[in-house]
């Protein structure tokens, strides 16, 4: 047996934005598998608790990072920015030896708040460049809320933490995989073959 391999789809060259697009895609997923895991692991001590918030947010930092790539000028310094916010809250968090749930609160709140009032500003900046600009400004405004709620009930108990984290960066993971591959309606992939 052998494949029919001619017509269009052999001419056809992959859009360069595509591999760009996977690679979020995939990050995404990895926001969304860390955030279930959190979410169903609520009895972590909070060592366990703190690799966990640490490696999703250097996941969401190199998510950041290659949502600019394939952009120019100010989007791609606005996403190292952004990843650069996200990998120090999780070497932070990864790093500090003997981290309490008050320490790990503060560092998770301070590290949200920043990075969601500054995705929302580049979003909003960004509207006529970016598309799905709104659900990338969603995913801001969802990190400043939690990072309030972090920073606003320290105590809170390792149930509480994972719930409230792992819902956070399940949302962030599903925002971030639906901006990666959403088209809007009018949109066409540009490049040859495409139609």
């Amino acid at each position: 047996m052998t494949a029919n391999v001619s017509g269009q789809h052999v001419r056809a060259t992959p859009d360069r934005h595509t591999g760009v697009r996977v690679v979020v895609g995939l990050l995404g997923l990895s926001a969304v598998v860390l955030g279930v895991v959190l979410l169903f692991s609520p009895v972590a001590a909070a060592r366990t608790l703190a690799l966990l918030v640490g490696l999703s947010f250097v996941v969401g930092g190199l998510l950041e990072l290659s949502l600019g790539w394939a952009g120019a000028g100010h989007r791609r310094w606005a996403s190292v920015l952004l990843g650069a916010v996200l990998a120090v809250g999780g070497v932070l968090a990864i790093a500090w030896p003997g981290i309490t749930l008050v320490a790990l609160a503060v560092i998770t709140g301070l590290t949200l708040i920043t990075h969601g009032a500054t995705r929302v500003g580049v979003a909003v900046v960004a509207r006529d460049e970016v598309p799905g600009w709104g659900w990338l400004a969603l995913a801001g405004a969802v990190n400043v809320l939690i990072g309030v709620i972090a920073i606003v009930w320290p105590q809170a108990t390792v149930l509480v933490l994972s719930l409230v984290l792992g819902a956070q960066i399940a949302a962030f993971g599903v925002l971030l995989l639906v901006a990666a591959f959403w088209h809007p309606a009018g949109a066409r992939p540009a490049g040859p073959g495409a139609g």
